[in-house]
C-alpha cells in the first residue's frame, strides 16, 4: 500500500497525541506519578512521568541530552527543588526531587541532610538527580560522605528508574572506611555482586573523588584516580535468559542520604548498621563538592526551551472523581533499592 508522506504524517501526529485508556489524568495535570496527576516537573519529568497512566503519549516530558560539564555548585541555580524546575537543563543542573527539600547549594558545594521525622520514626533524608541524561561516559564526583554513625546511607548513583538498570558507589556509617560497588541490570536486586573497598580514610571525615566509567563494553569504577574494580560486559552473559545482565538504559546520575539502620527490614538494617542515632537536633549531611561529566554515545545539544506545560488552574468541573483537585505530592521513596536480603 502506498502512503502519502502528508497521510504518514498525520498518522503520526494523531499517535503522537492519543488520549490513553488507562489514564486517569486530564489535560489540565497530565502526568501521572505514584497515584497522582499534576503538570510540574516532579510529575513530567522523564524517568518520573509513568507514560502508561499519564493522559496521552505526548504528557510526559521527552528524556533530556547528556551534556559534558563540569558543576561546581558556586551557585544556586546549580542544584534547585524540582517544584521550580521550568524544564531546561541547561540552566538547572541538579534537581532535589522530594519534598520537604532537604538539599542545598552552600559554600561551594551540594548539601544533602538528613534530619529525624516523628512520624516516620526515622530520617528523612534527600536525592539530587541530575536534569540531563547519560547513556554511556565517565562521571568523577568529589564526594564527602555522611556515613559517620551506623545506618546513614550515602549513594552515588547512576539508575534508571523504569528499567531498573543501576550502577552505584555507597558508603553505610558501620563501614565509615570503606565505598562499595555494585551494578543491577533489569531491576535483578542481586546483591551478591557487591564489592567493598577500603578507602584508607575516613569518608565522612575528607573528600574523595570517585569515578564511573561506563562504556558498552565495561564498567570501571575508580577512587581517586585508581582502579578499583572493572566489570566487562562480555563476562555478564546468562545462558538460562540468553542475555547479558549489564546496564544499557539511558538513565540519570544521582546523589542521596536515606536511613537504613531504621527502615524497619532486617536486612537493611543489618547491612548498614542499626539503629540509626537520633537526638533532638541530630543531622547528618552528605556533600558534593564537584562534578565532571564527560558523556559517551547520547551526548547532543541540550534543548534551549522548556517544554510547553498546560495551565495549571483549570475550572474544578474538568477534574475526573480520579484525580484529587489539588494534587499532592508523592511520598519520599529511596532512589536507591534498600537493601533486602
Amino acid at each position: 500500500m502506498k502512503v502519502s508522506v502528508f497521510g504518514a504524517a498525520a498518522v503520526l501526529a494523531a499517535a503522537s497525541s492519543q488520549v490513553l485508556a488507562q489514564s486517569t489524568c486530564n489535560q489540565w495535570a497530565p502526568c501521572f506519578r505514584e497515584g497522582y496527576c499534576d503538570a510540574n516537573a516532579m510529575f513530567c519529568l522523564w524517568g518520573l512521568c509513568d507514560p502508561i497512566k499519564s493522559f496521552n503519549s505526548t504528557a510526559c516530558w521527552q528524556p533530556e541530552a547528556c551534556a559534558t560539564q563540569t558543576v561546581n555548585f558556586d551557585s544556586i541555580a546549580d542544584a534547585i527543588p524540582i517544584k521550580a524546575y521550568s524544564g531546561n537543563p541547561a540552566t538547572n543542573a541538579f534537581l532535589s526531587v522530594f519534598e520537604p527539600n532537604h538539599a542545598s547549594v552552600a559554600n561551594g558545594n551540594l548539601a544533602l541532610q538528613m534530619t529525624y521525622d516523628p512520624a516516620q520514626k526515622k530520617g528523612f533524608g534527600a536525592t539530587v538527580s541530575a536534569s540531563h541524561t547519560i547513556q554511556y561516559g565517565r562521571t568523577t564526583a568529589r564526594v564527602k560522605t555522611a556515613s559517620i554513625a551506623p545506618g546513614v546511607v550515602s549513594a552515588f548513583i547512576i539508575r534508571n528508574d523504569q528499567t531498573g538498570d543501576e550502577i552505584d558507589f555507597e558508603w553505610v556509617g558501620k563501614s565509615p572506611n570503606e565505598v562499595q560497588t555494585n551494578f543491577y541490570f533489569n531491576n535483578v536486586l542481586d546483591y551478591t555482586k557487591m564489592v567493598p573497598y577500603n578507602v584508607g580514610g575516613n569518608t565522612a571525615a575528607e573528600y574523595h573523588d570517585y569515578t564511573i566509567d561506563w562504556s558498552p563494553e565495561a564498567l570501571v569504577w575508580l577512587v581517586d584516580g585508581k582502579v578499583i574494580r572493572t566489570v566487562n560486559r562480555k563476562d555478564t552473559f546468562n545462558p538460562a535468559t540468553n542475555t547479558y545482565a549489564y546496564p544499557t538504559s539511558k538513565s540519570r546520575i544521582a546523589f542521596s542520604i536515606w536511613d537504613g539502620g531504621n527502615s524497619g527490614a532486617q536486612g537493611t538494617q543489618e547491612w548498614s548498621g542499626y539503629p540509626t542515632p537520633w537526638g533532638a537536633n541530630t543531622m547528618y549531611q552528605m556533600l558534593v563538592d564537584s562534578v565532571q561529566i564527560s558523556c559517551g554515545g547520547d551526548a547532543t545539544h541540550p534543548p534551549t526551551t522548556p517544554p510547553v506545560t498546560p495551565p495549571v488552574t483549570p475550572p474544578s468541573s474538568v477534574y475526573p472523581t480520579a484525580v484529587p483537585s489539588s494534587p499532592v505530592s508523592p511520598p519520599q521513596k529511596c532512589i536507591t533499592r534498600p537493601k533486602y536480603y
